[in-house]
């Protein structure tokens, strides 16, 4: 393994993906930047009281720290403090899922499934779901695409970033149907999803890594539990091969080799 490998460096704006991803690329010398997980696109920049909500039920101190990274809306700082080190940008939709609440002053939230768990929401009063795939929830994410690709600009990042578009698994590896997340299955899901990616691959111009159909298979024994986007360890091995190759490509184009095409 060549120190130039060992010394790069990944940092996420997403969940479940990109996470699994990273352990692969962790073992092979790579180190995690910034982790942005829990915040949906369209809440990123919210300036939510941390009060509105009681975040101790939530079951561990990650999953509080990333809910009250939402409240504050504190994406673009959290990226900027790692941008310079970051060699590889991993965004990924799964935090979508579950839509967004908008609040009565027009703030969003981030609606987890952790948070439905510990009735995070129960208690707030006159607050709003915008439900992916609907279409209220689409053209406001769509609108925001065009500032996440200034932000990603103004952070160095834009060249740097992989959207990975992993449709869920229908199938597990022993040919099983997979379970629904929250009443959505894998069928509907994909359908909703797919003009999400396009939207974004259109809106921002960034590189978009699609996880290959023969490969898009859940894992029996993932360390999470059974998910359609909990995938076999075959999946999470193409994509941390890709994405080697893709910061392999960054670097030499830095040092004035041609350009990826």
């Amino acid at each position: 393994m060549s120190d130039t490998r060992v010394k790069r460096t990944a940092s996420v704006f997403g969940s479940c993906v990109s996470r699994d991803t990273v352990e692969v690329l962790r073992a092979r010398g790579w180190r995690v930047g910034a982790y942005v997980a829990r915040q949906s696109l369209l809440s990123a920049g919210s300036q939510i009281a941390g009060d509105i909500v009681d975040l101790s039920g939530l079951a561990s101190a990650f999953v509080s720290r990333v809910h009250a990274g939402d409240l504050a809306g504190d994406r673009r700082s959290r990226l900027a403090t790692a941008a310079e080190d970051t060699d590889v940008l991993l965004w990924d939709i799964v935090d979508e899922r579950l839509g967004v609440l908008e609040l009565p002053d027009g703030e969003l939230l981030t609606r987890t499934t952790e948070g439905l768990t510990a009735g995070l929401y129960d208690s707030l009063e006159g607050a709003r779901l915008l439900e992916f795939g609907s279409n209220q929830h689409f053209e406001r994410w769509a609108e925001a695409l065009p500032a996440w690709r200034a932000e990603l600009e103004s952070l160095g990042l834009a060249d740097r970033t992989l959207l990975l578009q992993t449709a869920w698994a229908i199938v597990d590896e022993d040919g099983a149907k997979t379970p629904t997340s929250w009443g959505v299955g894998a069928v509907e899901a994909n359908w909703f999803a797919q003009r999400y990616y396009q939207a974004a691959a259109q809106a921002t111009g960034v590189r978009v890594l699609r996880l290959p159909d023969e490969l898009t298979v859940a894992g029996t024994h993932h360390t999470w539990g059974p998910a359609p986007f909990h995938y076999q360890d075959a999946a999470y091995a193409w994509l941390a091969d890709q994405i080697d190759r893709f910061a392999a490509k960054a670097s030499s184009d830095s040092q004035g080799a041609q350009p990826l095409r």
